[in-house]
């Protein structure tokens, strides 16, 4: 079951990176070191909450501390193993220097436009 104050935590951590991402500020430390005490927050009151490690994955990838985005990478497969998405991530955090800056660099573009294409749909 969902806790539904880390639930909030997240929906409010989103609503703020995708007001970032659209303001094309995504590479702003203080806008990513101001967002994730939310994310910390909600992984406090639900360790296995995938949105939330997902997003905080992203954001410690958007400032380059892969060793930790790489930690949560992995524990997001070992709760979904199957999960595509979670394995892409995976594979740019652990390719090898000097392409892993490129492949991580690629996959988040690609989830600031899913997360931007989100808003536009109706």
């Amino acid at each position: 079951m969902e806790n539904a104050a880390a639930v909030e935590l997240y929906t409010e951590a989103l609503k703020q990176w995708r007001e970032a991402v659209e303001l094309d500020l995504h590479a702003s430390e203080d806008i990513v070191y101001g967002i994730m005490p939310l994310l910390v927050k909600a992984l406090g009151l639900d360790p296995d909450n995938l949105p939330v490690l997902d997003l905080l994955s992203d954001l410690l990838m958007e400032i380059s501390v892969y060793d930790e985005a790489l930690e949560l990478a992995e524990k997001m497969l070992s709760l979904m193993p199957d999960d595509d998405g979670y394995r892409q991530k995976l594979n740019a955090l652990t390719s090898e220097e000097p392409s892993q800056r490129r492949q991580v660099r690629a996959y988040l573009h690609q989830k600031r436009q899913q997360l931007t294409r989100k808003v536009i749909s109706p």
